[in-house]
């Protein structure tokens, strides 16, 4: 993302927990995305990678992409924004947070990714996902850790409905070696989503980037369901930090 475009973003971070543990508010989370240095600039960048790797090894013709959670676009927008296939792009980026999705809905037409639309709307409903077209890509980065095991299942399941067979889901986690990952991991696999790469990435955190291709037939889409509670993860400790 370029510099001349940060509309007055918060900056008080918390250095000593990385910027991660303690936000006033969802814009001060993404300010620590341009922390060089950071491990979520390290997790954005892998992220963007993964975009931008699959992206590129689409079929000429449109490209549907779906961001969960999707923020500020860091991930989505920053990946494609100067992609000789950003005009190919459409779909749709779903946030709750009515101004990080007006910093991505800015961020979008600066770029010309104006067919990629940004949904001020709850990410947890399938309503906020109907009329797309069948999905080439979903991105789903730190949303897992806030929502618990079942709640997981339901969206990975959701995942179903709205993706073409052949379509990649990235998806981020962290793995602090209690075993959760791995039934995360399974969970896709169960739901018929293969895995291609899992890597985990140095830091305290030990954040995880995967991606899972869908080799399954889409089921049909249920416009009226809602697949999961952010923060449900909190309900029990045991669930959280996932």
């Amino acid at each position: 993302m370029t510099n001349d475009f940060n509309p007055n973003l918060p900056t008080s971070i918390d250095r000593e927990n990385d910027g991660i543990l303690r936000m006033a508010d969802w814009s001060d989370w993404h300010d620590e995305y341009e922390n060089e240095g950071s491990e979520l600039n390290a997790r954005k960048r892998a992220v963007q990678a993964q975009v931008v790797a699959v992206v590129d090894q689409c079929p000429p013709g449109p490209v549907t992409i779906v961001s969960i959670c999707g923020g500020q676009g860091r991930e989505v927008i920053g990946a494609l924004e100067g992609h000789e296939r950003r005009a190919d792009v459409r779909g749709r980026i779903v946030e709750l947070d009515t101004k990080n999705a007006a910093f991505a809905r800015a961020w979008a037409q600066k770029v010309q990714l104006g067919n990629l639309e940004v949904l001020a709307g709850d990410a947890s409903l399938a309503e906020s996902y109907q009329g797309l077209a069948a999905v080439d890509l979903v991105v789903i980065s730190g949303v897992f850790g806030h929502i618990n095991n079942a709640d997981r299942m339901r969206l990975i399941g959701f995942l179903r409905q709205i993706c073409r067979k052949g379509a990649c889901v990235v998806w981020t986690s962290v793995s602090w070696g209690d075993g959760k990952i791995e039934s995360l991991r399974k969970h896709f696999l169960d739901n018929m989503f293969e895995e291609e790469s899992f890597e985990t990435l140095a830091g305290k955190f030990a954040f995880t980037i995967a991606k899972n291709r869908y080799v399954g037939e889409p089921v049909p889409f249920e416009p009226h369901a809602k697949f999961f509670s952010f923060g449900s993860s909190r309900d029990n400790p045991d669930e959280a930090a996932q």
